[in-house]
């Protein structure tokens, strides 16, 4: 994509640009805009976000829960002026485009540059990728500003339309309608391992070692791989079939450095790129050693880099490619594989209609209609939402039915795994305040003993709705853990849409209980996330993304091997703490029973007889109580037997 460096002419107005953009460049679920302040000179104060132009500069945040789904370069002229920050600029634009990124751009009034560009779609990327790949790009462009891309809480960008500090606005580069392609059809998926590769950076700094370490539970690299020994190569599904780029073939065939790559310093650089992008097209080992043979293509070029090592060339190109094909696989290829069947019986499929046992799709139907009722116009309602389908899903699973009621016992942690990642705390909160309410579905049977789990019971005894249909509607599931990144409070809309059929907008919102402009949000961030997409005028459907492929993006399943590895270092610690009660509630006994009737301490120790003959002479130092202190207790006494009908017991 080209990126136009000049306003077009008839430029669409501020306010339109800011209506149609800073919604999609915003971070989702983010409700909330920064508003700079004259006085600290930061964009120290919030507001709610809405599509209405702001009155001061703004800007819109960048993460949500320490995940972005956009690159945002801010060029600064304040040190290096204009001209420079123009430069780096361009080049920033040329490097991204070149390895599958789309970008929109803006200027200020003071020549100051910002470079947008998306992630492909449904991908993300934490603040320490983030982070890694903006510190070397630091390295080579004086003018960026790396601030806001680093800082996953308070990290915010302006964007076209807004307001800038100098009296004027942030002015578009391009169509408006351009604009909007790129945030729509966003860039490839491996912008970003493409980008580091094309800076040389193989693997990050130590400080973010851990960034590209694969988790615990990933598959090994070798399950990427076709082959043994010297012809072990990258598996066909996952290689490259264009040609080597023309810098790399050049180097590879004639050791030719080329000044159109900054990155390559010296010859070390370039050796490793013509490995690294061989490795990706399917080259073996043995493959690379043919081709740098005196017979072979690369003798010139990739041999002459590698025969400074002697007798060790052969053993150098094996550790580089070694390193390089761990590196691929583990940066390029798991954070984009190749799109496979959808399985239909997990949570996020898309089978239609309802799914689980109808007297707990009654029930949870209840309870969401309850739940409407009591906190209508609260977003908390899509929190208590999710965990009544929790409850539905375990009371199925590992639950039992006794007089029409089902009986649930399961804690807090694996609810908060079933209710799409909640924290903890908050699904304790919400269970603590459903069973104080009048009304509610769900019953506290018997309080948590030990290592067992609160019990509850979910009950009808207060039916909201009793159409029969509403039944139909609901899904007996855990809620899909993608939920914990693009807010629970789209959840129901999605699902309206793509498990029950519903198109029309004016049914969706009906269904769900929402009003219009609250949907039309909701659905405008689900149809930037992907998974919903406009089908006419009025009209929804479900878009090229799925709920199953955006967890894969944004890497849930490391997010829940961590949440399960400390679920069961706590659990572990508790149990450690009840056997250690109990240990000394077992050792404390005969001791007790010892000295059942007797205030000496005849088998304690020479500290314990101390103390108890100190205690005994402040007794007797006091003497006995006076007689006011008596009648006061025989009046409190009476008290207690007239009035709340107690009785005396004597020993």
């Amino acid at each position: 994509m080209t990126v136009a460096s000049q306003p077009a002419i008839g430029a669409a107005p501020p306010a339109l640009v800011w209506k149609r953009l800073a919604r999609m460049i915003a971070a989702p679920g983010r409700s909330q805009i920064r508003l700079y302040d004259a006085r600290t000179a930061k964009f120290s104060d919030t507001a709610r976000f809405t599509e209405c132009l702001p009155t001061r500069p703004a800007a819109v945040y960048l993460y949500t829960k320490g995940r972005t789904e956009l690159l945002a370069l801010d060029f600064d002229v304040k040190d290096h002026g204009a001209a420079r920050a123009q430069a780096d600029f361009a080049t920033a634009a040329r490097w991204i485009a070149a390895s599958g990124g789309v970008t929109i751009s803006d200027r200020s009034t003071n020549g100051g540059r910002h470079l947008l560009c998306p992630l492909s779609i449904g991908a993300s990327a934490s603040c320490d990728e983030v982070s890694h790949l903006m510190r070397l790009l630091a390295a080579r462009l004086p003018t960026l500003d790396i601030t806001p891309a680093t800082n996953p809480r308070t990290g915010c960008i302006s964007v076209p339309g807004s307001p800038d500090k100098y009296g004027s606005h942030r002015r578009l580069d391009g169509t408006l309608e351009g604009a909007v392609e790129a945030l729509t059809t966003r860039s490839s998926p491996d912008l970003i391992p493409r980008l580091l590769m094309l800076l040389g950076a193989l693997k990050p700094s130590p400080d973010h070692a851990r960034v590209s370490t694969p988790a615990p539970t990933a598959d090994p690299v070798e399950a990427y791989l076709d082959g043994v020994g010297d012809e072990q190569r990258l598996a066909a599904p996952y290689r490259r079939v264009t040609p080597l780029p023309g810098e790399v073939a050049d180097f590879a065939t004639y050791g030719t450095l080329s000044p159109r790559r900054p990155t390559w310093h010296s010859r070390h650089e370039a050796r490793m790129s013509v490995v690294v992008h061989a490795v990706a097209r399917g080259y073996s080992v043995q493959d690379l050693l043919d081709s740098i043979a005196p017979a072979g293509p690369w003798h010139d070029g990739l041999g002459a880099a590698y025969a400074r090592y002697h007798h060790r060339s052969e053993l150098a190109l094996r550790r580089d490619y070694d390193k390089a094909l761990t590196w691929y696989v583990s940066n390029v290829v798991k954070s984009s594989p190749p799109r496979h069947k959808e399985n239909n019986y997990t949570p996020g499929g898309r089978a239609r209609g309802w799914r689980g046992p109808k007297n707990l799709r009654e029930w949870l139907a209840n309870a969401l209609e309850w739940a409407d009722a009591e906190f209508a116009g609260q977003r908390y309602r899509w929190t208590v939402h999710a965990v009544l389908q929790c409850l539905a899903f375990y009371a199925h699973v590992a639950g039992e039915r006794r007089a029409d009621a089902w009986l649930i016992g399961v804690g807090g942690r694996t609810l908060s795994l079933g209710c799409g990642l909640l924290s903890e705390d908050t699904v304790w909160r919400v269970l603590a305040d459903l069973r104080e309410r009048p009304g509610a579905p769900l019953i506290l049977v018997r309080r948590a003993i030990g290592t067992d789990a609160d019990h509850y019971a979910l009950t009808m005894q207060h039916v909201v709705n009793p159409d029969p249909a509403r039944a139909d509607r609901v899904r007996v599931e855990a809620v899909h853990e993608a939920w914990s990144v693009l807010g629970h409070h789209l959840r129901r809309v999605y699902e309206l849409v793509a498990y029950h059929g519903l198109t029309r907008k004016s049914d969706v919102y009906a269904a769900a209980r929402i009003a219009r402009a609250t949907g039309d949000a909701m659905v405008t961030d689900l149809q930037i996330s992907g998974l919903l997409a406009p089908a006419g005028w009025g009209s929804v459907t479900t878009g090229a993304v799925t709920l199953d492929e955006l967890a894969r993006r944004h890497r849930i399943d490391e997010v829940r091997q961590e949440r399960l590895e400390r679920h069961r270092a706590e659990r572990k610690a508790w149990r450690q703490w009840l056997d250690e009660r109990e240990r000394h509630r077992s050792e404390a006994t005969p001791a007790q029973s010892a000295g059942v009737g007797s205030y000496a301490p005849a088998s304690a120790g020479v500290d314990d007889a101390g103390e108890h003959a100190a205690w005994q002479r402040s007794v007797m130092a006091t003497g006995p109580p006076g007689r006011d202190e008596i009648d006061e207790e025989r009046a409190a006494l009476e008290i207690l037997a007239e009035i709340l009908g107690g009785r005396l017991v004597t020993q």
